[in-house]
């Protein structure tokens, strides 16, 4: 295990007030560490047990294909494969104990893919010293009021760039066609720079750059069902962002090249960000895995 997860075991559980976790401590994390006492609460959200076309059954046992492609649904995993628990057939999150069994608010057992789109673009400083500074779009969560990428979760069959583009004109332009034009051209820039695990309570994360600010000028933002306000922001002060989003803009900051202040004191930090970077991430969903 290469790190531990830290947002996949706090409570309450998004959405809910009443559901939380088993308390996990950083040295019982690892499932090679024996804890004979683990007997984490299990919760599974009402609706996900009515199995929409997105969830699967709730009885684990009858998922036959782990660790491979289901007939449309890709159960496969970028960190590798993942640990099957013999008497109940639930995979186990392969990053360690959350503090909580059952599927929360996710559809599948095991991996839930999701992309998110970065959307970026350049800017000058406020102090006009011709430096550029990155601006993102971000949204604010409807559920929560935090900021974030906006994104979601790839549907079964659905390609992981279509589920990208799908989600931003969602969230970001409210599906509205005037807006939805321009991000064809927009998308083209597209390019993968991560694909892993993210220490989320829901997931994600992705990436496209408008180096010269023409692919952006008329995108007019609007906020979808999702998100209460959506708007260009500067990376160049912190932002309180949604999960581990920061992680992910933080890849693309110092893949390339941005001006920023990060987490630093006000002196000027180098990084980049170079046209054509995309962040798509499929993941376990730390939050919603089963870790019975």
């Amino acid at each position: 295990m290469t790190s531990i997860h830290v947002k996949a075991r706090t409570s309450p559980y998004p959405g809910t007030t009443d559901i939380s976790r088993t308390p996990v401590l950083d040295d019982k994390v690892p499932w090679t560490v024996n804890w004979s006492d683990y007997k984490p609460r299990e919760y599974t959200e009402q609706f996900v047990l009515t199995k929409p076309v997105w969830a699967d059954d709730s009885d684990a046992k009858k998922i036959k294909h782990y660790n491979e492609v289901d007939e449309n649904i890709d159960r496969t995993s970028f960190i590798g494969k993942y640990e099957i628990d013999k008497e109940t057939n639930r995979p186990k999150n392969p990053q360690g104990r959350t503090g909580l069994s059952g599927r929360g608010l996710l559809g599948r057992w095991g991996p839930n893919h999701a992309g998110d789109p970065i959307v970026t673009r350049w800017a000058k400083t406020e102090h006009n010293d011709k430096k550029k500074v990155l601006e993102i779009i971000l949204i604010n969560r409807r559920d929560s009021g935090e900021l974030a990428i906006p994104g979601g979760m790839v549907n079964a069959g659905e390609h992981v760039s279509a589920a990208i583009k799908r989600e931003f004109i969602q969230e970001a332009i409210n599906s509205n066609a005037d807006g939805a034009k321009h991000v064809d051209e927009l998308f083209k820039t597209a390019v993968s720079i991560y694909k892993g695990y993210v220490d989320d309570p829901r997931n994600t994360a992705t990436n496209m750059h408008d180096e010269t600010g023409e692919l952006t000028k008329d995108l007019k933002l609007e906020a979808g069902n999702d998100a209460s306000h959506v708007k260009w922001y500067r990376l160049d002060r912190d932002h309180n962002l949604y999960a581990s989003h920061e992680k992910m803009i933080q890849i693309v900051i110092e893949k390339h090249g941005a001006y920023k202040y990060w987490h630093d004191h006000p002196n000027s930090t180098k990084s980049t960000l170079r046209c054509g970077d995309i962040a798509i991430e499929l993941f376990f969903s730390m939050k919603y895995f089963n870790t019975s």
